[in-house]
């Protein structure tokens, strides 16, 4: 019988020898290391705790190869290569963490954080969402989650999430101050204000809170208030390019317009090709009839901005003021083909015909403008006036009164009605009414014995945004000796003694409005930042406890 093996080649045989010689000698040599694993992962965690993440990445990644299973370390160098500025690199790993165990929770969340760090807020609701139905009932998940929904404007869902948030950790300041910025946009600013306040309470230096709450008093035109929370968030971050946009669009309702100025240059250097601070600083320039300095500023946002027709409106307002009236009309056209549906770009050019004389074209142009805006007066009352200088013009010269009377005087040109300044959320100044033709006599101010109670209160308010904290004690004062039962007086002239650093007295006062009115949430907030300011934390610690029951009590 011949033999077998004999008919394989030399090399076929050695191919089998060392396929034979590649099976591992033990079994045990294909199964992962778990407790090296783990060794690898703590030393990890303790490189990262001290700071040094390349040690951190080695270790890990150590762990990974001897465990390619070990979820936990491919998150944590996940972590470490979006802190080190590689997302790639960060994706890949929690994409791996994911595979690696797709029935843990902790590995979604984990996921859901990286999307919501990286802007992708819609992925991360989807594994927040995953974590939630698998039952990981954290605050961090609610509060992510939160987060996400204010990402993609959900305010309702984000408010719910944060709610949840503060049931499963009372008085966590991260979902507070999530809650306040959902306030704020579903346009609940005083809420919002009282969130924001129980957030700094724990965390004077949360920068953003600061900003944030800024916002909200601006909203509801407490400037002095915003000016102040803007000046502490600058000081903690001078780099904030919003916060300082949004100081500037303060200042100037404040009246502190050189101020104003200076903040906008400011922006302007670090972002020059942000249009909304050109046209802010050149309507600042416009009314203080800097008039070249407002060309510039204007004709720099519509080089930035040239399909924008409110651009064009504005630097043709510019234009008009240094008499250069071709510009100015061209502009205005220019606004009328790039909006022809804006009433305001027709009166503007219409009003610039009637000026010119060229009354056909602005009957034209006005009529357009009242048929777009019926209830603007403006327009209809000069385009009868230009109607009538067409008649006047029609007649025969000899039919016509000697000396000719003089034309009637137009109204003054309806105000440009300019884009809204820098700050994405406060806001704008009122417009500008247009100057009577004739000037009356001003009223003088009733005297301070001839105002209600309600009235002298209104005018301190006023007074308090306007930063004149004296004055504000003074009108306050005057409401509480008219009616001593006003207790938001008692919180306003409060507020106002506090801002003058006369805390006793502020004390006091809020300790009268809380008797007047014992669920005062924002009597208890202010009494407890007065106390903090007096030394007393105990005492601060308490009322904002009590402010944040009544608050969620209203919830």
């Amino acid at each position: 019988m011949p033999n077998f093996f004999a008919r394989f080649p030399a090399r076929v045989a050695l191919s089998i020898a060392l396929l034979w010689a590649a099976v591992p000698t033990h079994a045990q040599d294909l199964l992962p290391d778990k407790h090296a694993s783990q060794a690898h992962y703590q030393r990890g965690q303790r490189a990262d705790a001290a700071g040094r993440r390349d040690e951190a990445i080695a270790a890990y990644a150590a762990a990974i190869a001897a465990d390619p299973g070990n979820g936990a370390a491919w998150d944590a160098r996940a972590k470490d290569h979006l802190a080190a500025g590689d997302p790639d690199k960060a994706r890949a790993d929690i994409e791996q963490a994911v595979r690696a165990q797709p029935g843990s929770p902790e590995v979604y969340a984990a996921r859901a954080d990286f999307h919501a760090a990286v802007g992708e807020p819609a992925q991360a609701i989807e594994d927040y969402n995953t974590a939630v139905a698998m039952k990981l009932d954290r605050p961090e998940i609610f509060t992510g989650r939160g987060n996400a929904y204010l990402a993609t404007r959900q305010y309702q869902r984000a408010s719910a999430d944060f709610n949840q948030a503060l049931k499963l950790r009372a008085g966590d300041p991260q979902a507070y101050k999530g809650r306040g910025m959902a306030l704020a946009a579903m346009g609940q600013p005083r809420d919002a204000i009282a969130d924001l306040g129980l957030c700094l309470a724990a965390h004077p230096n949360d920068q953003q809170a600061l900003v944030e709450r800024a916002l909200a008093y601006a909203s509801v035109v407490e400037y002095a208030a915003a000016l102040a929370d803007l000046d502490a968030a600058l000081k903690l971050d001078p780099n904030d390019l919003r916060a300082l946009r949004v100081r500037g669009a303060v200042r100037e309702r404040l009246g502190k317009l050189d101020d104003a100025i200076a903040d906008y240059t400011e922006a302007i250097r670090r972002d020059p090709a942000d249009v909304r601070l050109y046209v802010a600083r050149g309507g600042i320039y416009q009314r203080a009839k800097r008039y070249r300095e407002s060309l510039d500023d204007r004709a720099s946002a519509v080089r930035l901005s040239p399909r924008d027709p409110d651009l064009y409106l504005a630097r043709g307002d510019s234009y008009a003021s240094l008499e250069e009236n071709d510009k100015a009309l061209a502009d205005f056209s220019a606004a009328v083909v790039l909006g022809p549906r804006s009433a305001k770009a027709w009166i503007a050019r219409g009003t610039a015909y009637f000026n010119a004389g060229n009354y056909k074209e602005a009957v034209s142009d006005l009529n357009r403008a009242s048929q777009l805006d019926p209830a603007d007066t403006n327009s209809r009352g000069l385009a009868t006036l230009a109607q009538n200088k067409l008649a006047e013009l029609a007649q025969p010269p000899k039919e016509r009164a000697e000396p000719p009377a003089p034309p009637p005087t137009p109204p003054a040109p309806a105000p440009v009605v300019v884009p809204r300044p820098p700050a994405p959320d406060p806001p704008p100044a009122p417009k500008p009414a247009p100057p009577p033709a004739l000037k009356s006599t001003p009223k003088s101010a009733p005297p301070a014995d001839a105002l209600t109670a309600a009235e002298c209160h209104a005018r301190g308010r006023k007074a308090l945004q306007d930063g004149r904290f004296e004055d504000a004690v003074a009108d306050l004062t005057q409401a509480l000796n008219l009616n001593p039962a006003l207790a938001e007086a008692f919180n306003a002239r409060g507020f106002a003694y506090f801002m003058l650093k006369r805390y006793p007295a502020a004390m006091a006062d809020f300790d009268q409005a809380i008797k007047l009115k014992p669920a005062y949430a924002n009597a208890y907030t202010n009494r407890s930042v007065a106390r903090r300011a007096s030394g007393d934390k105990t005492g601060a610690d308490q009322d904002q406890a009590t402010a944040r029951a009544l608050i969620d009590k209203r919830k």
